[in-house]
């Protein structure tokens, strides 16, 4: 769940997905500018990520209580299931 309010879209991309902003694309269902997905990771590892808005704009998770270099000269989310 992302709060990013006149996004026109928001991706999810992690390792477990390639970084692909295609395939986890989160929805605003009820347009109050919250965007949420559903996923199925596996339980035991541990997944880094960051949000895509607008297919430019890359977020760390505000939620997420950890977070590492990503390499780039920012940093990313990191759950762990």
């Amino acid at each position: 769940m992302l709060a990013a309010p006149g996004a026109a879209s928001v991706s999810v991309v992690g390792d477990w997905n390639g970084w692909d902003p295609e395939r986890n694309r989160l929805r605003d269902p009820d347009g109050d500018g919250v965007w949420e997905i559903r996923l199925r990771l596996r339980r035991g590892q541990e997944a880094r990520y960051q949000f895509l808005v607008d297919g430019e704009r890359w977020l760390d998770d505000p939620q997420a209580p950890l977070r590492v270099e990503d390499g780039f000269g920012g940093t990313s989310s990191v759950l762990q299931i």
